[in-house]
């Protein structure tokens, strides 16, 4: 990921992501990490002290086979769901452009390549073989 883009997200969700460096995305994935965090800042602003919603707070987002892997601690059942969609949303959604895209792996072994999520013209860029 391009370090702006790094530097704005730290800047913008500072409660949510109090540490730098822990996003190690490309930037395919960056309108769904705005969206996810901005959706759990409001719903963190409106609700927090009034249920049983614990303050969120983000450890980690990277790419992991293909997938957007994000750790985090506190929240609740929503923010659980929140971050649930943004992770499936990443199973269609190009790393690398952030356009359409589905599963794609670098070896014509399945089990023994690394696997990303791409776009067709990206996959044909990177050399990655479809997977279905």
């Amino acid at each position: 990921m391009k370090k702006q883009n790094l530097q704005i997200f730290h800047e913008k969700y500072s409660e949510l992501i109090p540490q730098k460096n822990i996003i190690e995305i490309d930037n395919g994935w960056n309108a769904l990490i705005e969206e996810m965090l901005g959706i759990i800042k409001i719903y963190q602003d409106v609700n927090l002290g009034k249920s049983n919603l614990l303050p969120t707070i983000f450890n980690s987002i990277k790419s992991n086979q293909g997938w957007m892997d994000i750790d985090y601690d506190g929240g609740d059942e929503v923010v659980y769901e929140i971050v649930n969609f943004a992770t499936m949303s990443s199973f269609k959604t190009c790393e690398i452009c952030g356009e359409k895209g589905k599963l794609f792996c670098s070896k014509k072994w399945l089990h023994w390549s690394s696997k990303k999520t791409l776009c067709v013209n990206h996959a044909v860029k990177l050399y990655y073989y479809s997977i279905t």
